[in-house]
């Protein structure tokens, strides 16, 4: 990569104090690159690269680093330096970073912003947390309908520098409530003569400033937009979101969902800057619970031990590997096909009879094969196995089929909670992300041993008797 690649020679620079030829180098980078660069330098390293970047790619390289990076930066730097930085970012990323520091680091910074941006600050910080409200940016391009195409050309010349996306320029009335929006490619290929009301439809696509964050990801997928604007209870337009935020939501989202699904609660820093304390408390109530669950099972098999000779009780225990991590597996991969629809739209809660229609087709396939399998390996172990070698051969097929059923018919249950619990988590509002991977392994081992004792002790304890 182009940052480690150039690493040395910004050290090497540094060391020798050879600062023109640094910020020459430096000039000649994307900011992203150098905000690549930041995260493998050391503070001092760092405080003297921000020194040297002009102010309004410094804001830029701040707003594009790693968190860790941007805390490590607001102890190295001086603050009217840091001062002129976040004055510079663009707001809803200067709200990302209020919103994840203590309450006494913010209100430090906040303070020192000039009052136009101190308010902008504290306009956008008043919205809920989690909220589009928190991360929109209040530098759009707004235009009326009675303006000309000229006017409005004459108008983005003057407004451009401080706004943060031109590619859509959004349509108000006299109150600044939304009326449409407008692409600039439709303005520039317009006549000068015509005014913005000849080109509009009056159909906007917004977005709520209270609304949950999530709800714009889907939105941007479904229309796929670059900007969207966003407004209030009144309609009056307060901010856009663009496309490169709802991206950054998207990131978090996947990261706590695969977090869920493998028992970890989501986590607020990096791995490594996470503390010993805080990582327990993510993981270890997660394995206490799931430590909980799974005694159901030790209480279940308790209670068939005490109505079975020890010999069939063995015999029996012999496959309930199988039987679990085949329940178990079949009701993973179910709930992650359900909770994948569930994000991506396909599939909402009111689906609910149609995917168990569905399921319950598929389930008897998957069971029957997946029983006939357990059958066939089942009569190999009985046959060469020491549990069921010098059986009969009659003895060995009742066996096997106990064993078959029972696979059978845990895979239909797992298959049918694996696609109804995520669809009622969904419904009761809760993440439907929780329901795969341990969770729902833990209750399908607890459901799949009692089907599977139930079914095949039946079995056996009729044939031996």
């Amino acid at each position: 990569m182009l940052s480690e690649a150039i690493q040395p020679e910004i050290r090497e620079l540094i060391e020798k104090k050879d600062f023109a030829t640094l910020k020459q180098a430096l000039a000649g980078l994307e900011a992203a690159d150098v905000a690549e660069l930041a995260g493998g330098l050391e503070e001092r390293e760092l405080g003297v690269v921000f020194r040297l970047l002009p102010r309004a790619l410094a804001a830029e390289v701040f707003a594009r680093s790693a968190l860790e990076d941007q805390e490590r930066l607001l102890e190295t730097l001086s603050g009217e330096a840091l001062a002129g930085i976040l004055n510079e970012m663009p707001p809803d990323d200067r709200t990302e970073l209020l919103e994840e520091l203590p309450e006494d680091v913010a209100g430090r910074l906040i303070g020192s912003l000039s009052r136009p941006e101190r308010q902008v600050a504290l306009d956008l910080l008043h919205y809920p947390e989690d909220s589009i409200g928190r991360l929109m940016t209040p530098e759009f391009v707004a235009v009326e309908a009675g303006w000309t195409v000229q006017r409005v050309l004459d108008h983005i010349r003057q407004v451009a520098p401080q706004k943060e996306t031109l590619s859509v320029l959004y349509v108000v009335d006299a109150a600044g409530r939304l009326v449409d929006d407008v692409h600039l490619e439709e303005i520039v290929l317009a006549e000068p003569s015509n005014t913005v009301g000849q080109i509009i439809d009056r159909h906007p696509v917004y977005l709520s400033a209270l609304a949950d964050r999530e709800e714009a990801v889907g939105l941007f997928k479904k229309y796929d937009a670059l900007a969207l604007p966003v407004v209030d209870d009144a309609g009056v337009l307060v901010g856009i979101v663009t496309f490169d935020d709802v991206m950054d939501v998207q990131e978090a989202e996947n990261t706590e969902d695969f977090l869920r699904s493998v028992a970890v609660g989501p986590l607020e820093e990096p791995y490594f800057a996470t503390t010993y304390p805080e990582m327990l408390r993510k993981r270890l109530p997660w394995l206490a619970l799931l430590f909980a669950a799974e005694l159901l099972t030790v209480l279940a098999l308790t209670r068939f031990e005490r109505h079975l000779e020890a010999a069939i009780f063995a015999l029996v225990v012999l496959f309930m590997p199988l039987i679990n991590a085949t329940a178990g597996n079949a009701g993973s991969q179910m709930a992650g096909l359900i909770i994948r629809g569930l994000a991506v739209r396909e599939i909402g809660p009111g689906d609910w009879l149609r995917v168990l229609g569905r399921e319950l087709a598929l389930g008897v396939t998957m069971a029957c094969l997946l029983g006939a399998l357990g059958v066939g390996a089942s009569m190999v172990i009985f046959r060469y196995g020491s549990g069921g070698a010098g059986a009969a051969l009659q003895g060995q097929l009742v066996n096997a089929l106990g064993v078959g059923v029972s696979i059978a018919a845990a895979v239909m249950v797992a298959n049918l909670a694996g696609a109804m619990i995520p669809l009622l988590f969904k419904r009761l509002g809760l993440d439907p992300a929780v329901t795969s991977g341990p969770f729902l392994a833990s209750i399908m081992d607890v459901t799949g041993v009692l089907i599977y004792f139930s079914i095949a002790s039946a079995i056996l304890v009729a044939w031996r008797h």
